[in-house]
């Protein structure tokens, strides 16, 4: 699998030798120092993707948490190398690839999805990234009870409340648990829920990204920002 990059940045993920583009028809066995040109004369910068680069041009299932809010999931919870994982909704696999990737070769993370098309579409992207040996899609409602005994919990969930008390009893002690919600109401409801299933250190963030715009006249910030995504709850279980 390479990584193809036009001219105007726009990235694509190739898994054969010939790739169809609206620059033209491109044979990446023609590649010469990373470059390529298409039969229409438009050079391409080829490279082996990285995890990112699939966690962003993967096929989807709906949306995916963003880069700026998996960065505080990552920080507020300490999930590392070795780490138990539980997941859920797994959706497109998109969370559950950087969590495969961060835990490998000794964690092992594992996705609940009760839908089974949205399963098979994360099972696919998870063997896309190459991590199907750290990261098990399980259809099942987590609703219906954790199996595991993990390190970290991370809910994607409409109603994670429902998930909070079982949660708290199968989180090892010292483990973290990150919810996240597009919506206030839910971060509210989730938030006391975690509290009342006796979780500690309970806090609800959100993370609001501003790009800084660089010209020769002068630097600002963009007129556009990336503002609200979600809130992130967090608790960790003494």
């Amino acid at each position: 699998m390479k990584l193809l990059i036009d001219r105007r940045g726009n990235k694509r993920l190739c898994g054969g030798d010939i790739v169809h583009t609206d620059l033209g028809v491109v044979d990446l066995t023609t590649t010469v120092n990373g470059r390529v040109k298409s039969h229409l004369g438009h050079e391409f910068c080829v490279l082996e993707p990285r995890v990112l680069d699939i966690y962003e041009k993967m096929p989807r299932a709906g949306s995916l948490i963003l880069k700026k809010d998996l960065g505080a999931i990552i920080a507020n919870t300490g999930v590392g190398t070795g780490d138990i994982v539980v997941d859920a909704g797994a959706g497109s696999g998109g969370t559950a690839i950087i969590l495969g990737w961060l835990v490998m070769p000794t964690g092992k993370v594992y996705t609940y999805e009760k839908r089974e098309k949205h399963a098979e579409i994360a099972r696919k992207n998870i063997a896309l990234a190459g991590l199907s040996d750290y990261v098990e899609v399980k259809l099942q409602d987590i609703e219906e009870g954790i199996e595991e005994n993990p390190d970290v919990i991370t809910l994607d969930l409409p109603e994670p409340w429902k998930v909070a008390q079982n949660a708290h009893e199968v989180l090892k002690r010292g483990g973290s648990i990150a919810v996240y919600n597009p919506y206030v109401e839910q971060a509210r409801k989730g938030h006391l829920a975690l509290r009342e299933a006796g979780f500690r250190e309970v806090r609800t963030i959100e993370i609001l990204e501003r790009e800084i715009e660089v010209k020769a006249v002068g630097t600002r910030p963009k007129t556009r920002m990336l503002g609200h995504t979600a809130y992130i709850t967090f608790g960790r279980k003494y």
